[in-house]
C-alpha cells in the first residue's frame, strides 16, 4: 500500500524520482542517503555482496528512512573470502558496475561502494539517468571509464558529496574507501547539514549553502 507525503509517494517506490529541488531539499537526499550507507556497512560486516546497487533498488520507506532492495544478485561470502567471481557474465547492470566487475567478474564489498558512488549521482541528479542521461551504452561506458572519465557533478551536488562520489570511483578496487568509511563521511555530513538547517532562522539554508 502506498501514502503519500507531499509529493512524494511512500512504499514500493524509489526513493530518488526525477522530483524538483523545492520538494526534496538536498539535506534530504544526504538523509536518505545515508540510510543507505548504513545498511551497505551491514551487508560489508556480514561478508554479503549485493551487486545491484543503484537508485532503482532503493526504497523510500517514510520521508526520511530508506531501505535497500532487491538481493536477486547478492552472494554471500565465504569467511576466508573478500570477494566473489563469477563463473560468466549475465546481464548486467555495466553502468553501476566497477571495472574489476567488467573485466573479471570479481565482485566485492568495494564493487559495491562503486555502485553507491553511481547511486549517489543519481540522487543528486534527482533521478536522471548515469553517463549522458543513459544515453551511453555499455561498452562506451567501459571505454570512458578505462579513460580515466568520470561522470561529472551534478548541479545540485555539494562539493563534499561529490568529492566522496569520486573516491567511490577509483579505479582500483583496493583503493576506494570501505563502507565503514563511507558511513562515516556521508554522517558527519548529513549531521552537519542538518544541524544548519535546525539553527534558528535556518529552515533549509543550510542545504542551499552546501549545495551552493
Amino acid at each position: 500500500m502506498e501514502k503519500g507525503v507531499g509529493s512524494i509517494k511512500v512504499g514500493a517506490v524509489p526513493a530518488f524520482p526525477c522530483t524538483p529541488r523545492e520538494e526534496i531539499p538536498v539535506s534530504n537526499v544526504a538523509e536518505l542517503l545515508h540510510q543507505v550507507s548504513m545498511g551497505m556497512k551491514y551487508l560489508e560486516e556480514k561478508n554479503f555482496v549485493h551487486r545491484d546497487l543503484a537508485a532503482r533498488n532503493v526504497l523510500l520507506v517514510n520521508r526520511h528512512y530508506a531501505k535497500i532492495s532487491d538481493f536477486g544478485l547478492s552472494k554471500a561470502l565465504g569467511a576466508d573470502d573478500s570477494y566473489y567471481t563469477a563463473r560468466s557474465a549475465g546481464k548486467w547492470p555495466l553502468k553501476w558496475y566497477a571495472p574489476e566487475c567488467i573485466n573479471f567478474r570479481k565482485f566485492s564489498s568495494r564493487s559495491d561502494v562503486w555502485s553507491y558512488g553511481v547511486t549517489m549521482w543519481e540522487a543528486f541528479s534527482y533521478g536522471q539517468k548515469p553517463y549522458k542521461a543513459g544515453k551511453m551504452k555499455g561498452p562506451e561506458v567501459m571505454a570512458y571509464i578505462e579513460q580515466g572519465k568520470r561522470m561529472e557533478c551534478p548541479p545540485e551536488c555539494p562539493p563534499e558529496m561529490y568529492t566522496l562520489m569520486s573516491d567511490c570511483w577509483t579505479y582500483k578496487w583496493e583503493d576506494r574507501p570501505d563502507f565503514q568509511t563511507v558511513e562515516q563521511r556521508m554522517r558527519t555530513y548529513y549531521y552537519s547539514l542538518a544541524s544548519k538547517v535546525e539553527e534558528p532562522g535556518g529552515s533549509g539554508k543550510g542545504a542551499e549553502a552546501a549545495s551552493a
